[in-house]
C-alpha cells in the first residue's frame, strides 16, 4: 500500500509540475470563462493544488493507519 501511494503521488505531481507551467497551461491561459469568480487559468491552478491535498491526504492515510 505504501509503496503504491507514493507511486501515485509521484505520478501526480510529475503531472502537476507540466499542468501548471509553461508548456501544459497554454490550452487553458484564457481569462474569459470565470469560474466562481475567478478567471480560467487561477481556477486551473487551484484545481492542481487542491487535487494536491487529496493526494497528500492520500499517503498520510497510508503510512498512518
Amino acid at each position: 500500500m505504501k509503496r503504491s501511494a507514493v507511486w501515485f503521488a509521484a505520478v501526480y505531481f510529475a503531472t502537476m509540475a507540466v499542468a501548471i507551467t509553461f508548456p501544459g497551461i497554454r490550452p487553458f491561459n484564457t481569462i474569459q470563462p470565470y469560474i466562481f469568480g475567478i478567471p480560467f487559468v487561477f481556477a486551473w491552478v487551484l484545481a492542481w493544488v487542491g487535487g494536491s491535498l487529496v493526494v497528500f491526504l492520500f499517503l498520510y492515510r497510508a503510512y498512518h493507519k
